[in-house]
Parts: C-alpha cells; structure tokens; sequence
C-alpha cells in the first residue's frame, strides 16, 4: 500500500479514537441503513442526527431540544411542515437530503420562522440566504451497489495517483438524457479538448473509481438535482471536477473544484491554466463526517467540539 495513500484515508479517519467517539456517527445507522463515516453521504448525516423524518420512519418531535438536529427526507418536507412541526417547541437544526429535490424550494418561508436555527440542505433552490446552508450530496448510500465503502476506500488507497502521474486531462462519463439541457452542452463543448477520456459503456464501480484515479478534470453537469454523487467521487479520488455555478458554490470553493458560469468558458487553454500539484495529499474538511458533525452541533449550547 503506496504511503501516501494510507496518509490521504488516514485524514478521514483516525484510528486511534476511542469506540464511543465513533459510534457517535452510527446513533441512527442499521443494517438497512448504515452511515458511510467516515465519507459523506446522505445517510451519514442521516445516523448522526438525534430525529429522523423520512420514508422509513416518523420520530415523535415534541421532545426536540434546542439545537437538536432533525434529519428530515426533501421528498417528505410536505408532512413535516403539518402537524410534526407544530408539534416542535424549541428552535432546532434542520437537515435536508436523500432526494434529488431542491429545497427549501416553495418551502422558503419557514426559513423565516424562528424554530429553525439554521437549514442544511442538498441541492439548495436558492442562494445567499442567512439561515440556509448547503451540504454536499456525497456519495450514494451504502445500501446501494455504487455507493460501496469498501470499494471506495480501495480505490483511494491504490488508485488516487498524484496530480502529476495523471495521464488525461479530462474525463467523461454520464447519461446526458438525465438533464439533456446541461448535459449536452457540457459535452458538446468538451469534445473539443484534446486528450479527453469519454465514456460510452457502462463500467464496474471499481474500473471507474480507477479511471477516476487517473485524471485530472472531471466533467460534471448537474443531473436529476443540482448536485451529484460523480463531484465527490472525484473529489475523493483527488481530480478536480468542472461544475456549472450554482447554490452549492460555498461548498466547491473549499474544494479543487473549477466553478464555470456557462460551459462556453470549458477550453482545453483554459483547463492547462490550473496546477493542482501542490496539495495533491489535501482531504477537504467538507469531506469529512467529522467536520460536518462539529459544524452542525455548534449550534447547540454548551456544546464543547469532539473532534473523533
């Protein structure tokens, strides 16, 4: 196993915790539905929340402390906004994810009310709202085939080549009827950089975690929501995905990540302008379990930051 890799898996996840600073991940996790800690994903902030409002279960909420967070499915925002939310008396977190869907969408509003402290949602409908934050969508699930933990921790361990061992500039890998409008024009103007790895056939997790090992740019359009699984995994594997300006800005700008405003501006002059060599062994804190974690319980009092 090269060094270096055992460093970069090392800065998600620290061997030498105690057990109960860990488990402190997994409050919410079973066996149908496991946190992917240390790496994000819908269900990791899922099993860290102290109430869950999704399609699996409906906590009783009038116990809801201040500060606490409830995790709450998009798609389920219409019945939690009813009764469950009348039944909330202190000010809480709000968590938002698992869904494709844009929030807080016509949902807006409620960020006015003072019960919610702050609202932490993927795929963000709007943008530069104080009380509202985006979270990334992370990695697929675990439950689900390309959402595999151990996969993935392989390929970053074998496969996440240093920036200056890349041999392709670009690469490309999506269904562009999933968002034809984004998509195809991402595409068509990409095909005109040379040394550009297209991808046409559908791969194993594995072959493309190490193509994904191999590259320095990675081509991702927006698909079903504003956000996408492919932006981290790329991320995880140290290439620089190439994403279209949008709500989740805060987050890519703490990242490698190149933000365009129209894919006009994708050249290949434009893309050898960047040098992404010298933190090639950089895990971005907003990848981390941990960090989303301490960033979500400061909001409770007398709140004093574990850092497991």
């Amino acid at each position: 196993m090269p060094k270096n890799e055992t460093t970069i898996y090392d800065l998600l996840y620290n061997r030498t915790n105690p057990i109960n600073q860990v488990s402190v991940y997994y409050r919410q996790a079973t066996s149908a539905r496991n946190s992917s800690y240390p790496y994000i994903s819908g269900d990791t902030f899922r099993a860290f929340a102290d109430y869950v409002y999704d399609e699996t279960r409906q906590d009783k909420l009038s116990l809801v402390k201040y500060g606490e967070i409830i995790f709450v499915k998009t798609d389920s925002l219409l019945n939690f906004f009813k009764s469950p939310f009348d039944s909330i008396k202190e000010p809480f977190v709000l968590v938002t994810h698992n869904s494709d869907a844009s929030a807080p969408a016509i949902y807006e509003s409620y960020l006015l009310n003072p019960k919610i402290l702050i609202w932490y949602a993927s795929n963000p409908s709007v943008r530069n709202r104080a009380k509202l934050s985006p979270i990334p969508i992370g990695l697929a699930n675990a439950y689900w085939p390309h959402g595999n933990l151990r996969k993935f921790t392989f390929a970053l361990r074998n496969h996440r080549k240093p920036w200056s061992q890349r041999t392709n500039l670009l690469y490309v890998n999506f269904e562009v009827a999933n968002n034809k409008a984004q998509r195809a024009k991402a595409l068509l103007q990409a095909s005109k950089i040379g040394n550009i790895q297209i991808i046409k056939q559908r791969i194993t997790l594995e072959t493309y975690l190490e193509q994904l090992g191999n590259v320095k740019f990675v081509l991702s359009p927006p698909g079903g929501g504003t956000d996408c699984h492919r932006t981290w995994e790329t991320l995880y594997m140290g290439a620089v995905p190439i994403v279209l300006s949008s709500g989740l800005d805060p987050l890519f700008s703490k990242t490698r990540s190149v933000i365009v405003n129209d894919w006009s501006q994708l050249t290949q002059d434009f893309l050898l302008s960047f040098n992404f060599s010298l933190n090639d062994r950089i895990i971005p804190n907003v990848l981390k379990a941990r960090y989303w974690r301490e960033t979500l319980f400061r909001h409770r009092h007398n709140y004093s930051l574990v850092s497991p």
